[in-house]
């Protein structure tokens, strides 16, 4: 298959040194854990900007929930199972290490500048693609257009790091532009048209992409977390919503926060191997889950309970 070799090669000679430098640096804006925390990030922060908002029922509305974290994830799931139907190599190319860098930031060097793993499509540009394209979808600050163009910068960024780091080819970066895009026009779609609200309708169809990922994968550990951290957000919202609410809402927010922070980490120490990534990542969507549910609800003027 033609994925461009050539132009790579071409474009690693062109580069400079602090060239490849910066695009280490630029390229963690497409790297699974920050896309992650961005839809952890969101998911409160669109329950909490819906506080005192006039015209709102007392409740949880159609549009809270950990529901952003879940379209991400699923966008990963589908990049984890198409990369595994594929299993297409990575481009046999060195980490480019310049000659200044001091000697202590090499191995933090190297594991941001390299990659291991299928090449085909590119996680980074489907990651970016999905999660910066939501954003531009649901932001409400400046018009669509702008949104939907820092979007792109975003993406083309991300994308262009990839091929100055030599770890894709420019059919792999394009592949996953295409393939992010796809998938978060379909999620969309789905979440504006299903009758169950965005956090139930994106759960559901990250789990199932999950699972398939999980299939095609033969049970790779990326996608057993993914499953469970959708699962895990998902409990958490439900569970939170039959929380009684205390009528010191923020309080006891952050009281809820601590502690399953608290049990995050008891549960890093206590757990080895796939054991750890179960518990670190069901605890991870109940951070996401349980604080987003009673952030809606307090927000949204229910009744305290004493």
């Amino acid at each position: 298959m033609f994925r461009g070799a050539r132009l790579l090669d071409g474009i690693r000679d062109l580069v400079p040194d602090w060239g490849v430098v910066l695009a280490a640096v630029v390229t963690q804006l497409g790297d699974g854990w920050w896309l992650l925390a961005l839809g952890l990030g969101a998911s409160w922060a669109t329950a909490w900007r819906r506080r005192g908002r006039p015209g709102h029922r007392p409740g949880v509305g159609r549009s809270d929930g950990p529901w952003f974290l879940a379209v991400i994830v699923g966008g990963l799931a589908v990049m984890t199972a198409l990369k595994h139907f594929f299993a297409l190599p990575r481009p046999d190319l060195g980490t480019v290490v310049p000659a200044w860098l001091p000697s202590s930031l090499e191995p933090l060097y190297r594991s941001v500048a390299s990659a291991g793993g299928y090449g085909f499509p590119s996680g980074h540009a489907v990651g970016a693609t999905v999660t910066y394209g939501l954003f531009a979808l649901i932001l409400e600050a400046g018009t669509r257009r702008l949104r939907l163009a820092v979007a792109t910068s975003l993406v083309a960024a991300v994308s262009a790091t990839r091929l100055v780091l030599g770890v894709h080819y420019p059919l792999d970066v394009v592949a996953g532009v295409v393939v992010g895009g796809a998938y978060l026009a379909v999620a969309w779609r789905l979440l504006e048209r299903s009758p169950f609200d965005r956090t139930i309708t994106a759960s559901g169809l990250a789990l199932t992409l999950a699972g398939v990922a999980g299939l095609t994968s033969g049970g790779a550990d990326s996608a057993v977390g993914y499953v469970a951290l959708v699962a895990g957000a998902l409990a958490g919202w439900l569970g939170g919503q039959a929380l009684p609410m205390p009528t010191a809402g923020r309080y006891h927010t952050g009281v809820l926060l601590l502690a399953i922070g608290a049990l995050t980490t008891v549960g890093v120490s206590l757990f080895d191997g796939r054991a750890r990534l179960v518990a670190s990542a069901t605890l991870l969507g109940l951070l996401a889950g349980v604080p987003t549910a009673v952030l809606s609800r307090s927000n949204r003027g229910e009744p305290a309970s004493d």
